[in-house]
């Protein structure tokens, strides 16, 4: 592993440190170049993407409270800020952020269907400072490809998940180019790392005791986020199918009147 790449001196640039900040860039600037391709490029839009960004920040280190327990964080707060993060709450709180800014400056179009394409390859960033900081590790094992981390043999979870966002990152690019629903791609986003997170969670090393019936608090979120997400889903393709049902009926009837 490699935790810390260079130094500068007596500073020390981890690999986490370098991963977290270049996934938020080219996340950024992929996203920004999709809003000017989209014609979207306002001024709007650049307010709600920077509050999501803040929100994203503060969310994935506030919740680390959550995760690491008030002692705990208090404990160690002086070095969250360069190394702990958690993505769930990263996406809670951008999301969160987003949500409310778009309320208030009356944004009528979905913002996350600019980011969402480039959300899963900066979450592949993120893993791969992960797995070169010997972080958010796996359970010991006996395969063959298992790494050493944290003093045993363990499950690259670290990896698994880096390749399937990379998988959700080549869905979500190639469908960015068809036609889509407005939202249709956030929604994609959150189910699909939803699912692909969900698993992942039985194979993580859990420092935290287990929640309800057995699994974690971030598998209960996934559960929620496919749940909700996915009616959204099902219920915006319900009204565009009986929209085109009904315009459907709509010009058979006329074109039954001018005969």
């Amino acid at each position: 592993m490699f935790p810390i790449l260079f130094k500068i001196g007596p500073i020390e640039v981890h690999s986490y440190t370098v991963c977290f900040l270049a996934a938020y860039v080219v996340t950024g600037i992929l996203a920004y170049r999709e809003a000017r391709r989209r014609h979207r490029l306002t001024e709007s839009t650049l307010m709600v993407g920077s509050a999501g960004l803040l929100g994203g920040v503060l969310g994935s280190k506030l919740i680390m409270i959550v995760f690491l327990g008030p002692a705990e964080f208090w404990r160690l707060l002086p070095t969250i800020p360069f190394q702990g993060a958690a993505l769930v709450g990263g996406l809670i709180g951008g999301y969160a952020a987003v949500t409310i800014t778009e309320r208030i400056l009356h944004v009528d179009r979905c913002t996350g269907d600019l980011l969402a394409p480039f959300m899963p390859l900066g979450q592949a960033i993120g893993r791969l400072g992960n797995f070169l900081s010997g972080d958010a590790y796996g359970l010991p094992t006996i395969l063959p490809w298992g790494v050493h981390q944290a003093g045993a043999s363990r499950q690259p979870v670290q990896i698994y998940e880096l390749v399937l966002d990379l998988a959700l990152f080549a869905f979500l690019l190639r469908k960015r180019h068809g036609s889509f629903r407005d939202g249709e791609l956030f929604q994609i986003y959150i189910i699909g790392y939803s699912i692909i997170r969900f698993p992942l969670e039985f194979l993580r090393y859990q420092p935290t005791p287990l929640y309800f019936l057995g699994l974690t608090l971030v598998q209960w979120l996934c559960i929620a986020s496919v749940i909700y997400f996915g009616y959204q889903y099902y219920r915006q393709h319900k009204n565009v199918s009986a929209l085109l049902v009904a315009t459907s009926l709509r010009s058979k009837e006329k074109a039954d009147e001018s005969r």
